[in-house]
């Protein structure tokens, strides 16, 4: 299958929706809608790479937070709690979710364009272990008050979204977003990429 290159700003588009989605559905309800936008989005960046993935390896890549694990599950319970505790934590909480969701697919399309390094047309599930391990440590390479930092800056647009005139919300968030997140420091992209890759070069 021929490869077609995913533009940035198709990642962006799909950060945005899943932060749009955690801004605006109660935490637990927009769990699963978040898992589709991820979902739509490893399947066209593998359609566009020429990969197949198995069922087990979508639901793997797709689960950054490790929301089936006890810990997943206490993170939900204190999102919850803060949503009804703190004001504008949910602007802090969907940005964190649109930055999780962009790196991961920016972490996704790096890796099979550039570094998968063989041909097997077929991603199953050892590989996507892999794959999100190194996502994982990747993410992790924000301390949490950079993290918040970016999360607040890159959630500006979406509250002033109203204020713009002759596009949708969607397109709107996403010309924003996407003007905001081509400010991020270029250092850390870098430094998550390396992190990416000696992660997997572990379980080789």
């Amino acid at each position: 299958m021929e490869k077609r290159a995913i533009h940035e700003s198709v990642v962006v588009m799909y950060g945005v929706l899943a932060g749009g989605a955690r801004l605006v559905l109660p935490p637990m309800v927009d769990v699963p809608v978040v898992k589709a936008l991820r979902t739509a989005m490893v399947d066209r960046m593998a359609r566009a790479y020429g990969v197949t993935l198995t069922a087990g390896a979508r639901r793997i890549l797709v689960d950054v937070e490790e929301s089936a694990t006890i810990r997943g599950n206490v993170t939900q319970g204190v999102r919850l709690l803060l949503h009804r505790l703190v004001p504008g934590s949910r602007f802090v909480d969907a940005g964190a979710n649109l930055f999780r969701t962009w790196g991961s697919g920016l972490l996704l399309q790096r890796y099979l364009a550039e570094h998968r390094g063989h041909g097997d047309p077929v991603l199953g599930e050892i590989e996507a272990e892999r794959v999100r391990a190194g996502v994982r440590a990747a993410l992790e390479v924000l301390e949490a008050d950079q993290l918040r930092l970016i999360a607040e800056e890159a959630m500006v647009p979406v509250q002033r979204v109203d204020d713009v005139k002759g596009l949708s919300k969607i397109e709107a968030w996403s010309e924003a977003v996407a003007a905001t997140m081509a400010e991020l420091p270029a250092a850390w992209l870098a430094a998550a990429e390396q992190t990416f890759l000696g992660t997997l070069a572990k379980y080789r």
